[in-house]
């Protein structure tokens, strides 16, 4: 009798931890340091920047397994993430992209940020990238790592509201989970709500260990990664 009960109260909080988006332990923004010099104009958006960076950094460590330990398991595997000596947001006058990020460095376009003043998101998109630090590695998708920074940002930084199908139009006949961007985050949140809030972290333990995470999809869902993007096609008709 006794262990029966255990193993229901086991099977209770396994259902339960699917439920629950495991959180790790936050991490301490490093000195943000702007650079204008290039984009002077820019320096009072800079500022704003640099203060959704300081305030972001730590949510964004909450968000992705940055801890050491395993979001699925809860036990210890491998090493925690850490933050580089500083953050440097770099302004230039003119940059093919919006923004991009590379080391402890994210660089963005003076241009863009004049056409576009509230496109404060891509700040938390490429601050996603600086957290994520992934080592090199064949069994890295870059389209993954791309819908990872894509959901912190539409659906953790910016209200979902934002991220629905008014703003993510899914082609059925051309669209893919491999699109990279807002459709592989679209995907990921689905997958996350449907199956199991732990999908996230987990490719992103996965990724950061070199590890190939396609098998979480079956693991966390127990359906592939092609079945899950028929299902979720579905759903959005």
């Amino acid at each position: 009798m006794i262990l029966a009960s255990l193993l229901c109260l086991l099977v209770g909080l396994s259902s339960d931890s699917k439920n629950m988006y495991p959180l790790a332990k936050a991490i301490a923004c490093p000195p943000v340091a702007v650079d204008v010099s290039d984009a002077p104009e820019a320096k009072e958006w800079g500022e704003t920047a640099k203060a959704l960076v300081e305030a972001w950094h730590p949510k964004v460590t909450e968000l992705l397994a940055t801890d050491g330990r395993d979001p699925v398991t809860g036990g210890s595997r491998g090493e925690a993430y850490k933050p580089p000596a500083q953050i440097k947001l770099v302004f230039k006058k003119t940059l093919n992209v919006p923004a991009h990020a590379s080391g402890d460095t994210i660089t963005i376009s003076a241009d863009w940020i004049a056409r576009n003043p509230n496109d404060l998101g891509m700040v938390v998109h490429e601050l996603t990238h600086i957290v994520q630090q992934y080592p090199p590695s064949r069994a890295k998708p870059g389209w993954l790592v791309e819908g990872i920074a894509d959901y912190i940002r539409w659906w953790r930084y910016e209200p979902e509201l934002h991220a629905g199908s008014g703003r993510t139009k899914i082609d059925a006949e051309k669209s893919n989970y491999t699109d990279s961007y807002r459709t592989t985050a679209k995907w990921l949140a689905w997958c996350s709500r449907k199956y199991d809030m732990r999908l996230v972290p987990a490719l992103d333990k996965a990724l950061r260990h070199r590890e190939d995470p396609m098998p979480l999809f079956e693991k966390l869902t127990g359906k592939s990664a092609d079945a899950l993007w028929k299902e979720f096609v579905s759903d959005q008709s």
